[in-house]
């Protein structure tokens, strides 16, 4: 009898409540982890298109106070104190973004800031081939 006693008394969780809870973290842990990925992406693609259109307002501010010519490169914008430094391309490991905005000009519609992405770099520059416009 008190052994019956001794074994009714003993709390624990069986090997088998044990792995049930493994398998369940295990499971949550492989749906999360892709989520968290892909959050990381938009996130990136978010801050890059904010540092777009920041850079976008800079050359029309600096466009303005220039009679219409285009500034040759960004550092020209931090020279005048359009911006206080040039923007850092967001960290991503998808080369191919869908959802990143990228910029040309053309003349007759009106001003587009063109951005080209350097990822050695990891900054952003305007086209040299489309500055100095009246």
């Amino acid at each position: 009898m008190k052994l019956l006693a001794l074994k009714k008394k003993k709390k624990g969780f069986t090997l088998l409540e044990l792995l049930v809870v493994l398998a369940i973290l295990a499971i949550l842990i492989a749906i999360a982890v892709p989520v968290y990925k892909g959050q990381k992406e938009k996130a990136a693609i978010t801050a890059h298109n904010a540092n777009v259109r920041v850079l976008e307002t800079a050359v029309e501010s600096y466009r303005q106070d220039n009679d219409g010519k285009l500034p040759g490169n960004l550092q020209e914008l931090v020279k005048g104190e359009y911006i206080k430094s040039v923007p850092k391309v967001p960290a991503s490991n998808n080369e191919n973004l869908k959802g990143v905005k990228t910029y040309s000009i053309d003349e007759k519609k009106g001003i587009i800031i063109p951005v080209e992405i350097d990822r050695d770099k990891k900054e952003s520059d305007i086209s040299q081939s489309n500055t100095n416009r009246n």
